[in-house]
């Protein structure tokens, strides 16, 4: 090869881009889309969690609100009905309250006088109202419609934001140090944010934490994705709190704390699975408090929530261990004795039950009252081998035993 081949040759060589370089613009380009990513992930993950436990609560909420208004929708009372979703006015979150009967008339509805801080946010987390069935004895006799606003999320939004456009501010200036080199050591730590991103975004794990990185600029954007996730870590806390509470406020009358209707008819169904399944026995009883009405409209509400609380009282000290008992409708509780054996004997625990609700209930004004109960037992699977049988047949003898107490 001649020498002015040969000078031609380097001279295109020195024309092409190096190796270095190449390397050095690529990583460039990975650091930022891979950091912008992990911020941007944690975000949408946030996000998308805060909607799932924000819709989750909106249900419950109107779940609650169903068990509230069932009475008063029965007898089509638009006071009672007001007065079952009272306790859902106090929730922070909820916008507007709607129940409608079993043709869809509105029988009452509740709307917050709190001005909405940003629909913009309500319509994307709450884009139409949580509707619940209100059913008795299989039946729909209404609806309980919520709805929710961003008053409880645009604090965390906010902060989100401000916390992810950080995230971003210092990537975009710590990138163009890190383009520079594209050793082990550099790839490593940016492994280890990904790793966290990646549990983050599939996994709800939001208690992992990005270690020390060992690369300042690394160490102070891991620094601001951990103070993100302790951020969500503290919302998810909150969500699981106020779930938790819904929960139990869904499964549980809020008067006497007994379990309701809905937890009722779920421990039955065990119940009878299970009794099923070893060839065993229960008993239920059906409660109900005598002239509870006119009790009720001659000394007042508060008297009549005096009566039922004291008569759960006698219920819970009847119980052992493994039974069971329930508020069910305005006076009529259950108990489901189980198991049940040769040494139990229900009109031993009926007369126990009886003893206890013949004591004097002082009531508000340190009035006295004398209750009575009529109480009906069915045995399973004597009387009744599904729940509907065994319910109509303890039905059936505690009014039987209403019609004797009238006679006597």
């Amino acid at each position: 090869m001649s020498g002015p081949d040969l000078r031609r040759r380097g001279e295109r060589i020195g024309a092409r881009t190096t190796l270095q370089k190449l390397l050095s613009r690529f990583h460039f380009g990975i650091t930022l889309f891979a950091v912008a990513l992990s911020g941007l992930t944690i975000l949408l993950a946030g996000v998308t969690a805060l909607r799932g436990y924000a819709d989750r609560n909106m249900e419950l909420a109107a779940q609650l609100g169903a068990y509230g208004v069932e009475p008063a929708l029965v007898f089509n009372d638009p006071v009672a009905a007001r007065e079952g979703i009272e306790p859902l006015t106090r929730i922070p979150g909820i916008a507007r309250l709607r129940v409608l009967d079993d043709v869809g008339q509105p029988v009452t509805e509740w709307t917050s006088p709190v001005a909405d801080p940003a629909p913009i946010l309500t319509r994307a987390f709450f884009p139409r109202p949580f509707a619940v069935t209100v059913r008795r004895n299989g039946s729909a006799i209404g609806v309980v419609e919520v709805w929710g606003d961003s008053s409880t999320l645009i604090d965390y939004v906010r902060l989100g934001l401000l916390a992810g456009l950080s995230c971003l501010l210092i990537t975009a200036f710590g990138t163009i140090f890190l383009a520079r080199r594209f050793e082990y050591e550099l790839v490593k730590p940016l492994n280890e944010i990904a790793t966290v991103a990646h549990d983050v975004r599939l996994h709800r794990r939001f208690d992992k934490r990005v270690k020390p990185l060992g690369i300042a600029e690394l160490d102070r954007l891991g620094g601001d994705i951990n103070a993100l996730l302790d951020e969500l870590q503290g919302w998810q806390g909150h969500m699981e709190s106020e779930r938790a509470l819904l929960a139990h406020r869904a499964s549980h009358d809020t008067l006497t704390a007994l379990p309701n209707r809905a937890a009722f008819d779920e421990q039955l169904a065990r119940r009878i699975a299970a009794a099923s399944a070893r060839g065993g026995r229960f008993a239920l009883l059906f409660i109900d408090a005598d002239n509870f009405k006119a009790a009720n409209d001659s000394f007042g509400h508060a008297a009549g929530d005096a009566v039922l609380i004291a008569l759960s009282a006698c219920i819970k000290g009847t119980l052992r261990k493994d039974d069971f008992a329930a508020r069910i409708g305005g006076d009529e509780f259950v108990v489901l004795i189980d198991p049940f054996d040769a040494g139990v004997v229900p009109g031993d625990l009926v007369k126990r039950l009886r003893s206890c609700v013949a004591e004097p209930i002082i009531l508000p004004g340190d009035r006295s009252y004398r209750a009575s109960v009529s109480i009906g037992v069915a045995i399973f699977p004597d009387d009744g081998g599904d729940a509907t049988a065994l319910l109509t047949a303890a039905d059936a003898a505690m009014y039987a035993d209403k019609m004797a107490h009238r006679s006597r």
